[in-house]
């Protein structure tokens, strides 16, 4: 139940963070403001009581908690008598001496006791702001769980609209499948061809269209990466001829599940050509250690939020492939990172989970 109530996807927890942000500043800005007037208070307060107190004991002298001297009123030039002042010596009054026209009793609150007073009243404060702090933040995380409601309605009419969509283009898709193939089975037309290219691409966003599971069931297999990646790139460079493609695959044989990194490559491709410039390059690079794409690119404003699911920075995609990829990644065990620089866009994938240098992972 409880896991139920906290943020579980990238944009909950932005959502919950934002906002437990907003709240909480604008509440503790709201309560320093209450608590410096709460404190002035009190220190008046204190004060107005301490005089009282220094007034009514000149005329009794009972008790030990205020001091007595007799002053000269040269020393305290424009000083009222029964007015309260503060010296290096304390908090005080001036009382007349019926006795003496220039002489003056002077009676006295010990500084280090007065100013102990006013930090024990500070101390009190502080824990009355410090309580109404936690409550602050406690009220803060139920408002911004509470204020997640409507993003989460609005995630799960995704994904439910996202089943229907599935489940209504299945038929069509299987129909057009098997047509095509008694097509190609009579006729040896580059059209055709190409139609079954263009709908190879519709099969692979149906599967990324559908929800990801919690985990993978992977089978571990020996698998060629090159073979995988140059199958997946023969049907890419005849949708896109215009593309200039420049390989460095060496071959590599890990021992991984092949479904998986086939759907990696085919998403990191797809996506590779699709978000390309006008007759812009492809350089594919592999090693034993490390797969890195890279492709000229119009400017990328956040290479670190790409990995979200539905996130995008364009209107082509639907934001869906690369957070398939980096979820396939973590479940194999590999680390993948994404830059761009200077109109160069590039992907890499760490298969020992290693990375080198200081660069960014995801």
């Amino acid at each position: 139940m409880i896991k139920k109530v906290f943020p579980k996807t990238p944009y909950e927890k932005e959502s919950f963070l934002k906002g437990f942000i907003l709240f909480l500043i604008t509440v503790e800005v709201l309560l320093v403001f209450i608590f410096l007037l709460l404190y002035r208070n009190e220190a008046i307060s204190f004060r107005q009581s301490l005089f009282l107190e220094m007034k009514n004991y000149s005329y009794t002298f009972e008790g030990e908690k205020f001091h007595l001297d007799v002053v000269s009123l040269k020393d305290y030039p424009n000083k009222n008598f029964y007015e309260p002042y503060e010296d290096k010596e304390g908090y005080f009054i001036l009382v007349p001496v019926p006795v003496s026209a220039n002489d003056a009793l002077k009676i006295f609150y010990p500084r280090n006791k007065f100013l102990k007073d006013l930090n024990n009243i500070k101390l009190r404060v502080l824990f009355l702001f410090f309580i109404s702090s936690l409550i602050a933040i406690f009220i803060s995380i139920t408002f911004s769980l509470y204020a997640l409601n409507p993003l989460r309605e609005a995630l799960r009419m995704i994904e439910e609209i996202t089943k229907d969509i599935i489940h209504d283009i299945n038929t069509p898709l299987m129909s057009l499948m098997v047509n095509i193939k008694i097509l190609k089975s009579k006729y040896k037309d580059e059209e055709i061809e190409r139609i079954q290219l263009a709908l190879k691409q519709l099969q692979q966003l149906r599967e990324n269209l559908r929800p990801l599971k919690a985990k993978t069931q992977l089978t571990l297999t020996e698998v060629n990466l090159k073979k995988v990646i140059d199958e997946e790139l023969e049907d890419l460079v005849k949708i896109y001829p215009d593309i200039r493609v420049e390989r460095k695959i060496e071959s590599v044989t890990i021992r991984t599940d092949e479904t998986a990194f086939r759907r990696i490559i085919s998403n990191l491709l797809n996506n590779a050509f699709r978000h390309n410039i006008t007759k812009g390059w492809i350089k594919i690079k592999l090693s034993r250690d490390q797969l890195k794409i890279e492709n000229s690119s119009s400017p990328v404003k956040n290479p670190r939020r790409i990995f979200q699911r539905y996130y995008r920075e364009s209107q082509r995609g639907l934001g869906l492939g690369l957070s398939i990829v980096k979820k396939l990644c973590e479940e194999l065990g590999w680390k993948i990172k994404a830059d761009y620089k200077e109109g160069v866009f590039s992907i890499s994938i760490y298969f020992n989970g290693i990375q080198a240098g200081n660069s960014r992972t995801s």
